[in-house]
């Protein structure tokens, strides 16, 4: 979407007031006006739609008690925390990142796993590898992806039409909650056969394979 700029005349008290509000949401001026004139007229900015369809994947994953929604400044990413009961007292947190790609939103999964344990750093190397190799084999296409010293960088393929924000937040939230969940098998024993057969039910169920 195309941007230009205008001159308008605002009252001193209402300037003030939208760089409070910008502040608070974690944006600037020109964006906050933006923000209200569209709403006002009942149009969805690709920023809205972006703001829309992580406000569906925070409540899916709020009401799941493995989860916390952590505070994250701006409109275009939000992070969740992950219980771990594990040994060495890991934490897991995961970032949802959305940028806009003309109409559409390109999104991107940040995982970052707090230890400085080398034993289980290398644990997680091992389980990034498994499921990568699961991913590959059952999407059956390239996934730019990127891990190393704790962290795992994944783009996620959204659709760019055909389904509106909270199908696109389900399918977010549905794919953080089976890495979750298939990475908590494998620190909890799980054999690479049993991990492949939950993986194959986690994508067989998935409304689209981001």
């Amino acid at each position: 979407m195309s941007k230009s700029v205008y001159s308008i005349v605002l009252n001193d008290a209402v300037v003030e007031a939208i760089d409070n509000m910008a502040y608070r949401l974690g944006t600037n001026r020109s964006g906050m006006i933006n923000r209200i004139l569209a709403e006002k007229v009942s149009y969805i900015t690709p920023e809205q739609r972006i703001r829309n369809i992580l406000d569906n994947v925070e409540r899916l994953m709020d009401s799941q008690d493995v989860f916390q929604i952590m505070t994250t400044p701006g409109d275009s990413s939000l992070m969740i925390k992950s219980a771990f009961k594990y040994k060495y007292n890991p934490s897991v947190k995961y970032s949802v990142v959305l940028n806009k790609s003309g109409s559409s939103a390109r999104g991107e999964l940040r995982v970052a796993f707090r230890t400085q344990n080398a034993m289980l750093l290398n644990e997680l190397s091992n389980f990034i590898n498994i499921w990568n190799a699961l991913e590959h084999k059952y999407l059956q296409r390239d996934i730019n992806c990127a891990a190393g010293s704790g962290k795992y960088v994944r783009e996620l393929m959204l659709p760019e039409e055909n389904y509106d924000e909270n199908q696109i937040g389900e399918m977010i939230s549905e794919y953080i909650t089976g890495f979750d969940r298939i990475m908590k098998m494998y620190f909890s024993g799980a054999d690479a056969e049993e991990l492949e057969k939950n993986y194959k039910e986690f994508i067989s169920t998935a409304k689209y394979k981001i």
